[in-house]
């Protein structure tokens, strides 16, 4: 629906049967002569304006390249931005454009908005990835899950034609007042567009939409005690179906949507003995699938295959916003990925890759969507070629890097041994957990590294701790004697 203010704006009202009402879009509209226009209802060919002063009629049509200039509009605030990524998101369901809006986003690396965006390419398009696969069976299931990010009844401040506006969503709930209600009209039966909105309304009133920060909170405590060496059989460097699992989500997302596979700037490969990525998906897998039985009593039988595909779709829309980061800092991964690609970019390239990526990782932890595999351990990189060292410190101290033990390795032999090098790589060493510090101190040839092991294994003996290698010699001998 489109409210028309001569010289002012155009605001169009997303108030379809998908949703509730929300994300509303404001376009600026400026007068060249004594012009008048009026709206005429064609139920043919859709809406079509008259001049009133030359009786010119036009017909009425609002292009994507209209939203486009509108989405670029320096003037044009957040609040407008989201509304028109949940309409190329969810209803016009064209990436295309959505990728084409998002390429621009480099120029503002370092505004913090940018996360917001993020956040609603990630809900928004997870939405809709959804909504393309579902039957019609599990259709009654959409209404629970998250569409988007932007409240309705927040206030929207933008200047337009050099003019600013404050404009804002009231929820009147008296009929006299709004004549929504069938029993307050002339026609009472007639069906039109507010009695259609007046049920929308009504029946999206006791409607609860799945919040993200229902997994955020589960994940504050259970991250804290994910220790990926402990939930490992053994020292295995990989754990059994760390691909398995990912692999499936993505390849069903890929195969249901359709869309090309994103160019990411590393190989999805984490060496890890637990996968994170594997622990949140089956967290928001589980949280989703409580709030849908818990809910909906329609259709039980389709709970799975909606929290499944929800899934796959946040995974998947993680991918595809990785490499729409990457295309955006012009980085080509077409000759070089992973570590070797970081040291082939220029400084300046690598903190604008940086910049972003950070706001990337801050979006998808904030709404617990899955990283893709082998981001944590690239992100972690570019933050060591990119930050100061005491910097990039701070950053693994406050646990927004990670590091594992392959650029671990790749850190250890960057530092070198002189003195201050073999400083830095004991510094490291005790921001890592016990036994994944060990590995690393296996393999490093240094006599501070055979120091510190031979202090340990002494300390061991003189404790009264049976070490692996002096168990293994007890029981050689034992078996020796029975033999």
């Amino acid at each position: 629906m489109i409210v028309y203010s001569p010289g002012l704006f155009l605001h169009l009202l997303d108030i379809g049967p998908g949703h509730e009402p929300c994300c509303h879009i404001i376009l600026p509209h400026s007068l060249l002569g004594p012009e008048q226009w009026t709206v005429l209802r064609n139920p043919l060919n859709g809406a079509e304006v008259i001049n009133l002063v030359t009786l010119e009629l036009a017909h009425f049509v609002i292009e994507p390249k209209t939203l486009i200039k509108a989405y670029q509009d320096l003037e044009g605030g957040i609040p407008n931005k989201l509304s028109i990524l949940h309409y190329f998101l969810v209803h016009h369901q064209d990436f295309e454009i959505v990728s084409e809006l998002l390429l621009s986003m480099a120029e503002n690396c370092l505004n913090p908005e940018v996360i917001k965006i993020f956040h609603e390419v990630l809900v928004g398009g997870a939405f809709s990835s959804v909504l393309k696969s579902l039957s019609s069976d599990a259709l009654p299931l959409l209404r629970f899950l998250p569409f988007t990010t932007v409240s309705g009844a927040a206030a929207i401040e933008l200047k337009i034609n050099g003019y600013m506006m404050t404009i804002t969503q009231e929820s009147l709930w008296n009929p006299a007042v709004m004549l929504l209600s069938p029993r307050q009209r002339v026609c009472s039966h007639r069906i039109d567009l507010w009695t259609k909105l007046w049920d929308l309304i009504a029946a999206s009133a006791d409607v609860v939409r799945f919040k993200p920060s229902t997994v955020v909170e589960k994940l504050m405590v259970s991250l804290v005690c994910y220790q990926p060496e402990a939930l490992s059989r053994c020292s295995t460097p990989l754990s059994p179906g760390s691909f398995s699992g990912s692999t499936a989500l993505a390849d069903m997302s890929s195969i249901v949507n359709g869309r090309a596979k994103p160019q990411l700037p590393f190989y999805e490969i984490e060496k890890c003995t637990a996968s994170k990525q594997e622990h949140i998906i089956s967290v928001n897998l589980r949280e989703l699938s409580m709030h849908l039985v818990k809910h909906e009593r329609e259709s039980p039988m389709q709970v799975h295959a909606v929290a499944t595909r929800h899934a796959a779709a946040q995974l998947e829309m993680s991918r595809y916003l990785c490499g729409i980061i990457t295309r955006s800092a012009a980085v080509s991964v077409h000759q070089a990925k992973g570590f070797q690609l970081v040291n082939e970019l220029s400084s300046a390239r690598r903190l604008v890759l940086f910049s972003l990526f950070e706001k990337f990782s801050l979006a998808v932890d904030a709404l617990a969507y899955p990283l893709p595999q082998g981001f944590s351990s690239f992100f972690t990189y570019l933050a060591y070629c990119t930050l100061p060292f005491d910097t990039f410190v701070q950053y693994v101290q406050a646990n927004a890097l990670q590091l594992q033990i392959d650029v671990m390795k790749i850190i250890m032999n960057d530092l070198g041994n002189r003195s201050d090098g073999v400083k830095r790589k004991l510094r490291l060493l005790l921001l890592l957990p016990r036994s994944r510090a060990k590995r690393i101190l296996n393999q490093w040839p240094h006599p501070a590294s055979l120091m510190i092991r031979a202090r340990e294994h002494s300390a061991n003996i003189l404790s009264g701790l049976e070490t692996r290698t002096h168990l293994h010699r007890t029981k050689t001998h034992s078996n020796a004697g029975k033999l």
